[in-house]
C-alpha cells in the first residue's frame, strides 16, 4: 500500500523484484499486501480484509505506538491533536486512529488559532523536532483544562537530528542524502541550514555536483532514516573521486584566497578571475547604499553584500560598519543574482573567524575585552564577534543588584563554556577578578611586614572599626586606632571607598588576620602638650565623662585631663554630676602635664569655678 519507504531508489529496486506500490486494490487479485512503514488507517486495513488479501505489516514500531496512543486517548474522551504534515501518509494514518474529531496542525501559528477544548492529547508525527512539540504544547496548555503530551517522536530520529545539527556547526558544507519526499530527511536539511551552513539535499550520487564542494575544507554527510547504506556509500565514493579530480587540476591559490583548501582550477580570462560559491575572497568596498554594499572582488562584475549579510548584529546603515576603500573578507553565497552580480556575505566570514578566536582564547585562557550590547533575562549579552552571554552570577565577585548600569560598558572576560555546534558562548568577568585578587593577595602577603605603612581603601564600617583593603587583603582598623581623640563610631572620621594611609600593627598569614592602625601615623598631640598647655594656663574643654573621683575633660581631640573631685568646687562635692554634666563646656586651669604618661591634671575651682550649679543639679534643687 503506497511506497514502502520514502526513498525512490529503494522503491524502484523493489518494483524490479515484483513488489509494486499501489493505492487501489479494486482491480488487483487477492494476494499479500505489505503495509508501508508509515502505517495506514483502520479503514485501509478493513479494505484489505474485504479484498481478501493477506496482510504483512511493515509499519514502523514507533509509528504503530503513535497509532495506539492516538486511539487510546480518543477512547478516553480527549480531543486528539496531531502535530505534523497534513498530507503526509503517516499523519493521514494517525488521523484514522485518532477518531473523527481529531485535528492536525503543523505550525505554532495554527496552534494559536485553535479554539479551547476541555481535554487535549498531543500526538506528534514521529519525525517532528522535539523542541517544536514543546513549543506547541506550551501554547495549547493555555487553551485546555487538561493536556496530555504523548511521547511519540522516534528516538532514532531525534538522535539523528541532534547529530546532524552538531555536525553542521563543524563543517563548511553539508550533504544530506535521502528522498525529496522523505519528511525526516527534509528535517535534517532544514536543521543543517538553520546553522548557517550551505546545505544540499540530494537523493543519490547522481545529484552530487562538483561546485557544491568548491571552497569547502570540511564536508559533512547525513542521511535520512530511509536512505539505504549503498546510496550513502555511492555518495562518499563519488565525493572521493571529485576530490582527486580537483586536486589533480588545482593551480596555486590566488593571493585573495585566505584559507588553504581544495579548489577547482581557476580560469582567468583577460585578468578577470572566476569566483565560486563558498569561496572566501578579499574585496574592496567601492560603494555603500542604503540596503547593500558593493564590493570589487575581481570578478566579471562587482559583488553585492545585502544588508542582512553584513553583520550578525542588526544594523540600519551600512556606513556604520564600512567605508569606501575598506578591504574586507567575504564569502561567495551565489556566483550571480538576477542582475548578474555575485552575492556575498561578510558576517559568515566574521562568524567563522570569531569562533576560531574564541576557541583559541578558551584553550589559552586569554582575557577578552568586550562591550555589553544588551541586558537580557539572567545576564548580559556582549559583542565577541558573535553574541556572548555573561550570566548575572559571573559579572562581579559579589551580587549585582542592577544589570542595566553595565549597558555600553566594556568588560574583561574569559570564556568558561563554548559549544560551536549549539552556537553557545558563556563568559565570565568574575573569573578574571577572582584570579587577579588571588595574585594580588599573594603578592601582598609576600611583602607584608609589621610597622609597614600602606595605602588602603575603606571597604566596610562597623561599630567596632573599619575593614580596610590593603591590596586584596582586608585588615581591621579598630575604632581605638583610628585617631588620637575619642571616637564613638568610625563614620565620624571615615567613609566607605575612602583612601587612607595605615600602619600594619600585626599580620598572621596562618589565620589571614591583619590589624591596622591610623593614629600612629598622625601627629601625636601629647608630644607638644606641655608647650601648648603650660601649667597655670586657663583653657576651655568639654566634659567627656565622669567618675566617682572626678571628671575627664577633653581640651582637643587626643588630649584629656582629669579634674579631681576636690578641684571641682570650693565646697565638698559628693558626686561630680552635682557640678558638671557630660558634654558641658567649662574653663579649667592646668595644674600639671606629664607628656610621657600622657596625663594632665586640671582644676575647675582654681579657674574661678562655676557661678551656678550644673543644669541637672539646679533642676533637682528647684524641685525640692
Amino acid at each position: 500500500m503506497g511506497p514502502l519507504i520514502h526513498n525512490p531508489q529503494v522503491v524502484k529496486d523493489l518494483a524490479a523484484k515484483g513488489i509494486m506500490p499501489v493505492d487501489d486494490l479494486e482491480k488487483l487479485p487477492a494476494g499479500t499486501v505489505i503495509i508501508r512503514s508509515h502505517g495506514v488507517s483502520p479503514a485501509v486495513l478493513d479494505q484489505i480484509k474485504h479484498h481478501g488479501s493477506q496482510v504483512s505489516d511493515a509499519t514502523c514500531p514507533f509509528v504503530r505506538r503513535a497509532q495506539e496512543k492516538a486511539r487510546f486517548m480518543a477512547e478516553q474522551g480527549f480531543r486528539v491533536v496531531v502535530v505534523g504534515e497534513p498530507a503526509h501518509p503517516e499523519v493521514l494514518g494517525l488521523l484514522g486512529w485518532a477518531g473523527q474529531d481529531a485535528i492536525v496542525i503543523e505550525t505554532e501559528a495554527q496552534a494559536k488559532g485553535l479554539p479551547s477544548y476541555d481535554k487535549v492529547a498531543l500526538v506528534a508525527q514521529t519525525t517532528q523536532p522535539a523542541d517544536k512539540l514543546v513549543r506547541i504544547a506550551d501554547i495549547i496548555r493555555g487553551k485546555t483544562n487538561e493536556l496530555v503530551v504523548c511521547d511519540t517522536i522516534c528516538d532514532a530520529t531525534r538522535q539523528r537530528q541532534e547529530a546532524t545539527a552538531i555536525l553542521a556547526g563543524l563543517v563548511d558544507v553539508m550533504i544530506v542524502v535521502g528522498g525529496k519526499n522523505s519528511a525526516n530527511t527534509r528535517k535534517l536539511a532544514e536543521l543543517s541550514s538553520q546553522k548557517g551552513t550551505p546545505t544540499y539535499h540530494i537523493e543519490d550520487a547522481s545529484d552530487l555536483k562538483a561546485q557544491m564542494l568548491v571552497g569547502a575544507e570540511k564536508v559533512g554527510i547525513s542521511a535520512g532514516a530511509s536512505t539505504p547504506d549503498w546510496i550513502i556509500e555511492e555518495v562518499v565514493r563519488k565525493m572521493t573521486e571529485m576530490e582527486k579530480e580537483i586536486t589533480t587540476g588545482e593551480q596555486a591559490a590566488p593571493t585573495d584566497v585566505k584559507r588553504d583548501m581544495p579548489t577547482e582550477t581557476m580560469s582567468l580570462e583577460d585578468g578577470i578571475r572566476n569566483i565560486r560559491r563558498g569561496e572566501i575572497v578579499v574585496g574592496t568596498v567601492v560603494q555603500i547604499k542604503n540596503d547593500e554594499v558593493v564590493v570589487d572582488v575581481g570578478g566579471k562584475s562587482e559583488g553585492i553584500i545585502p544588508l542582512n549579510e553584513l553583520s550578525y548584529r542588526s544594523i540600519s546603515d551600512p556606513s556604520e560598519l564600512l567605508k569606501v576603500g575598506d578591504s574586507i573578507e567575504v564569502q561567495v553565497l551565489r556566483t550571480e543574482n538576477e542582475e548578474g552580480h555575485p552575492v556575498l556575505s561578510k558576517k559568515r566570514v566574521d562568524r567563522k573567524l570569531a569562533w576560531d578566536k574564541l576557541e583559541q582564547y578558551h584553550r589559552e585562557g586569554h582575557i577578552i575585552t568586550a562591550k555589553v550590547v544588551d541586558v537580557v533575562k539572567g545576564g548580559l549579552l556582549v559583542d565577541v564577534g558573535i553574541n556572548g552571554f555573561v550570566p548575572a552570577s559571573q559579572v562581579e565577585r559579589g551580587y549585582v543588584e542592577n544589570l542595566d548600569v553595565y549597558l555600553g560598558r566594556e568588560l574583561r572576560l574569559k570564556v568558561i563554556e563554548l559549544n560551536r555546534a549549539k552556537n553557545k558562548v558563556v563568559l565570565s568577568q568574575k573569573v578574571v577578578l577572582e584570579e587577579e585578587l588571588t595574585r594580588k593577595r599573594q603578592q601582598t602577603w609576600e611583602n607584608l611586614e609589621v610597622n609597614q605603612i600602606r595605602k588602603g581603601i575603606v571597604r566596610r564600617l562597623t561599630n567596632f572599626g573599619a575593614f580596610v583593603d590593603i591590596g586584596g587583603v582586608d585588615g581591621l582598623l579598630h575604632v581605638s586606632e583610628i585617631a588620637w581623640g575619642r571616637i564613638n563610631h568610625p563614620q565620624e572620621v571615615l567613609s566607605e571607598g575612602q583612601e587612607i594611609d595605615v600602619v600594619v600593627l600585626n599580620a598572621d598569614p596562618v589565620t589571614g588576620k591583619v590589624s591596622l592602625g591610623r593614629k600612629q601615623i598622625l601627629p601625636n598631640p601629647w608630644h607638644t602638650a606641655a608647650e601648648r598647655y603650660p601649667v597655670g594656663a586657663i583653657v576651655q574643654g568639654r566634659v567627656l565623662r565622669t567618675a566617682p573621683f572626678g571628671a575627664f575633660v577633653e581640651l582637643e581631640p587626643g588630649i584629656e585631663g582629669l579634674v579631681h573631685v576636690s578641684q571641682l568646687a570650693d565646697r565638698h562635692v559628693a558626686k561630680p554630676e552635682d557640678v558638671v554634666s557630660v558634654g558641658e563646656i567649662i574653663s579649667v586651669k592646668v595644674l600639671s602635664v606629664d607628656q610621657g604618661a600622657q596625663r594632665m591634671s586640671l582644676s575647675l575651682r582654681e579657674a574661678g569655678g562655676k557661678s551656678q550649679l550644673s543644669p541637672a543639679v539646679a533642676e533637682e534643687a528647684g524641685n525640692e
